[in-house]
């Protein structure tokens, strides 16, 4: 059965009550229902909706107003955390259609309106009041501004003032990314001189929540932190002069290009746990994860036969493969030399060693039935191809995850839903990569690489049509490969299991209690799967 996890949209009343109490009436009970029910944020529009439908038969409202009480259960449920970030990490964002069509004399730019401050609207006084507490403030129409601002990290809340349109709009934005955020629908609608409750404006962007127990987890600020580790001064402060040229390439191979994700989920869920962090801990953890991401690259790169990474000449090109290997292994060797060095615990440096050589093991697991396969023309099964990217690209995140969360003092059972969340995220990475390489320029089948759709595609064939893929294969008939992946829709049925494996990696942050740790790992599948969300 297909599964299709894009956001159902029930047909909906966008009515806001005309009446100031039946606003505040609305307001008031939903803010006392979540006071009693607590609902960690994020929460999907299915269940905005659900929540809507039980407030509306428990109260007897009319149902024109589920939308509307809709985003006030949004705004219930995210209030605390909107209120816990400081006034300079939260956007306001204002329509346009609030200022007075008649007498506006304000600019446009390619970011919105910018305002004169005339005093002939409202428009001004909000963003005076905004602006004078610290607030990022936007005038604007649509949501593209809004999804670029979210994506890009400039902000951790947004409060957004608009139609309810525009408002269900911002809802898919805002939630993609988990980023914390505030709706205020706009009293009358029509995209020109509207208007808008400023006293509940103004409550919302006052309002501040003292949380000790609420830390929340900027992604930008952690990014930078990791990149910062492999700046060539930051790393060879963790070696004496080099002695060797072994050492020397691979703290080269250290240096050169990548995402840093590793390193970045280690720091992530080493400062998520972390009664106090310890500045040297966090960047031995980086490093660590790093030199065994950076081993099997090399190994990878030798076992693949690639000439080139990052754009560069791969090691084993550069110097032959016996070095190459030899590189690799020193990697390997200061990963576990940076751990066991860390002043902490002997029980503490035993479990991150457990963490990493079962990670090990498992990697070369993978990586050596996929090799097998390769060596044998033979395609993998669908499950076994999804065993092997649970122990590969898995495996990797799992040690990067794990690694900080346990370091950090993470108990055993988050610890477990960590574990969970890695297989299912690790997976639907790996997934995205393959279906990404086939989009591109056929990748991995035009080389011979054997990839998530060929597995599909022999899952999907009718057994009397199996031999034609098989036949294909050992006469490296790539034509025809090709005519059967779009005969079958093998690429729709792709991206229908990596979907799969996004929402299972997100069912398993639902019980996640680390408020900031889950935003985050929210943050970062949305942004990774940002086609796919």
């Amino acid at each position: 059965m297909k599964k299709d996890y894009k956001m159902k949209e029930p047909e909906l009343y966008l009515n806001v009550p005309n009446e100031k109490e039946t606003r505040f009436e609305i307001r008031s009970k939903v803010e006392s229902f979540f006071h009693k029910n607590e609902f960690m944020p994020p929460v999907s529009y299915e269940t905005l909706f659900e929540l809507a439908g039980s407030l509306i038969e428990m109260h007897g409202w009319d149902i024109k107003y589920q939308a509307f009480i809709m985003v006030c259960c949004g705004n219930s449920i995210w209030r605390n955390v909107v209120g816990s970030i400081p006034f300079n990490r939260r956007i306001l964002l204002l329509p346009q259609c609030l200022r007075n069509s008649t007498y506006c004399k304000a600019e446009h730019d390619v970011l919105g309106l910018l305002c004169h401050e005339c005093g002939s609207c409202s428009v001004s006084e909000f963003l005076r009041e905004a602006e004078t507490l610290g607030y990022v403030t936007m005038v604007t129409e649509g949501t593209t501004i809004t999804s670029k601002l979210i994506e890009s990290g400039k902000v951790d809340a947004v409060i957004g003032v608009g139609c309810m349109e525009s408002l269900q709009k911002m809802f898919v934005s805002v939630s993609k990314y988990s980023i914390p955020g505030i709706g205020i629908p706009l009293l009358t609608c029509g995209c020109k001189d509207t208007l808008a409750d400023f006293d509940w404006i103004k409550q919302e962007i006052h309002h501040i929540h003292q949380n000790s127990n609420l830390r929340l987890l900027n992604l930008n600020y952690l990014r930078n932190k990791a990149s910062a580790v492999f700046e060539e001064e930051s790393l060879r402060k963790f070696y004496e002069p080099s002695k060797n040229e072994t050492e020397e390439i691979a703290i080269n191979a250290l240096l050169m290009g990548g995402q840093r994700l590793r390193p970045l989920l280690a720091i992530l869920t080493y400062e998520a746990f972390s009664a106090q962090t310890n500045p040297e801990v966090l960047n031995r953890i980086a490093i660590s994860v790093e030199c065994f991401h950076k081993a099997s690259l090399i190994h990878d790169d030798i076992e693949d036969g690639d000439d080139t990474r990052y754009g560069k000449e791969t090691i084993h090109s550069r110097y032959g493969i016996p070095i190459a290997i030899n590189a690799g292994d020193f990697l390997i060797g200061e990963g576990y030399r940076l751990i066991t060095d860390c002043e902490l615990p002997a029980g503490l440096i035993c479990d991150s060693i457990k963490i990493i050589s079962q990670g090990h093991k498992n990697l070369t697991i993978g990586q050596g039935t996929e090799l097998i396969s390769v060596r044998n023309k033979e395609i993998l099964s669908l499950n076994d191809m999804l065993s092997v990217f649970e122990n590969k690209t898995a495996a990797a995140f799992k040690v990067s995850i794990l690694l900080g969360a346990t370091l950090g003092g993470a108990n055993k059972e988050t610890l477990n839903l960590l574990d969970k969340f890695s297989n299912y995220a690790g997976i639907a990475y790996q997934i995205k990569d393959d279906l990404s390489d086939y989009q591109g320029d056929k990748g991995d089948v035009a080389s011979r690489k054997f990839s998530i759709l060929l597995s599909m595609l022999v899952e999907k064939l009718p057994s009397q049509e199996k031999e034609q893929i098989h036949r294909a294969i050992s006469s490296n008939d790539l034509n025809k490969i090709y005519e059967l992946i779009t005969r079958y829709q093998i690429e729709q049925q792709t991206e229908i299991l990596l979907k799969d494996y996004i929402q299972k990696a997100k069912q398993c942050l639902d019980d996640l209690r680390n408020m900031g740790l889950k935003l985050a790992l929210y943050e970062i599948l949305g942004k990774i799967f940002k086609d796919y969300i």
